[in-house]
């Protein structure tokens, strides 16, 4: 009973945690007050050990024989009896997740009682816990330099890693992982933290062998399945990549995996198997805006337009402010020639999107149209400057690159245009303007190579 009890504390904590930094304040009030009656009745519990931890510690007194002088609390850790009962409140409080409330308790074992390692690992998980990096780095080294199980020091080096990555000093935290692999070979956690250092690192050719070691002591670690997926699609190893997308997929039957499943045929170039994602993805999460957005670039590329301004209206009828969609429907339009009727769309944008990236595109499209080269210009590279999805990026160096042609600075705008493809390889529209501007400078034959990568069904 007291462990069922126990897990719906920890759960009603968890709920509390996840919802309370997006509630309202009325919201708020009622979880504080939950809060409130969770810790209460925690006391109330610890209270209550305590009186039988006293009453314990009384018939020991008065019987010794009763039990042993000191009470074994951890392999290879003996701690005297009167310590016990703080060290086990601070188990308490630790286990309900209630890490500040646990630190005093371990606190006062460590102190009248160093050499006790355990009660410095509960320690220096508390402080880890709550963000005190550099005390719990304190803590766990000095259980790896006083510890004599291999066990032990392992753990030590694998959570000071931890705490390095907690302070994004990823090439730092690689050593201490490396050590406690060295001593305790069979931890899957440790080759998984070391293949995500290399990855974060961008070491993808590093990362993947780390990976596959996790997966080989933990087969079900869909997670090592997914970054080496990831890995694959940075060094751009497409067969791999499609092999474990499927297979974290399979494992998890997650709609974020169908959707990641879909960008990489995007990045592959091929949108028929992006829309074959896409649409699955619509039947098992049809209200995932992202669903339409995708759809209707790939039945665009695809030359689908009509579909491609359907999708778009359903994801509009669902989210009708939502920036993708609306960025895309206005530039479908003004991509058709329909100057008069974007002028309109874009009266209806609300004011609280137009400083998106994705606006000044649009900005710097009609700059153009109305003659304001220098206006337009300034938009587009202000898309370029901004830190921004690769679309974003791809779509301001395509968007400057159609502005200097109109000018007639072939050169620059051949450089963006190659950007824009760079950015969003899937994306071949900018290969026919790069092939123009070949076309002008008297470069028929690299027009032609240019155009002949451009999929017939391409507008």
């Amino acid at each position: 009973m007291f462990q069922q009890w126990l897990q719906q504390v920890k759960n009603q904590l968890n709920q509390i945690e996840e919802q309370y930094p997006h509630s309202s304040e009325e919201d708020r009030s009622h979880l504080r007050e939950e809060f409130q009656q969770l810790t209460s009745a925690c006391d109330e519990i610890l209270s209550a050990w305590s009186e039988v931890e006293e009453a314990i510690a009384r018939m020991l007194h008065h019987f010794p024989d009763l039990a042993m002088e000191e009470e074994e609390v951890g392999e290879e850790f003996w701690l005297d009896s009167s310590l016990v009962r703080t060290f086990r409140e601070g188990q308490g409080y630790y286990q309900l997740m209630m890490f500040r409330e646990a630190k005093p308790f371990f606190h006062q074992v460590v102190e009248e009682e160093p050499e006790f390692l355990l009660g410095r690992v509960y320690l220096a998980l508390s402080h880890f816990q709550e963000k005190q990096m550099d005390d719990a780095h304190r803590h766990f080294r000095l259980v790896a330099d006083t510890a004599e199980s291999d066990y032990f020091v392992a753990f030590a080096y694998h959570m000071m890693g931890c705490v390095k990555v907690m302070m994004e000093q990823d090439e730092r935290a690689i050593p201490h992982f490396e050590k406690s692999l060295s001593l305790i070979p069979e931890n899957p956690d440790g080759w998984f933290n070391l293949g995500a250092c290399h990855y974060r690192l961008k070491d993808y050719h590093e990362a993947v062998p780390f990976f596959y070691r996790s997966l080989l002591l933990n087969p079900d670690d869909w997670e090592s399945m997914y970054y080496l997926s990831c890995c694959f699609q940075q060094t751009k190893q497409w067969e791999s990549l499609a092999y474990w997308r499927q297979a974290v997929y399979q494992k998890t039957n997650s709609p974020s995996i169908m959707e990641c499943i879909a960008h990489d045929c995007e990045d592959a170039g091929d949108p028929e198997q992006a829309l074959h994602w896409y649409r699955k993805l619509a039947a098992r999460d049809p209200k995932r805006i992202s669903v339409y957005h995708g759809m209707g670039w790939n039945l665009w590329a695809a030359g689908k337009r009509e579909e491609a301004y359907l999708w778009l209206k359903k994801g509009l009828a669902l989210d009708p402010n939502h920036p993708d969609l609306l960025f895309a429907f206005l530039w479908f339009t003004m991509q058709d020639g329909q100057m008069d009727e974007a002028k309109k769309l874009l009266k209806k944008i609300p004011t609280t999107l137009l400083n998106h990236p994705l606006w000044w595109v649009i900005q710097s499209r009609l700059s153009a149209f109305q003659g304001d080269y220098s206006g337009a210009k300034e938009a587009a590279q202000r898309v370029i400057q901004h830190r921004d999805s690769g679309l974003a990026r791809s779509l301001g160096h395509y968007q400057l690159g159609r502005v200097l042609l109109e000018m007639g600075e072939y050169e620059q705008a051949l450089q963006h245009f190659r950007e824009a493809q760079s950015c969003c390889p899937q994306w071949k529209e900018p290969l026919f303007y790069e092939g123009l501007c070949h076309f002008f400078k008297g470069e028929p034959d690299v027009t032609r190579k240019c155009w002949e990568q451009i999929p017939l069904n391409q507008d």
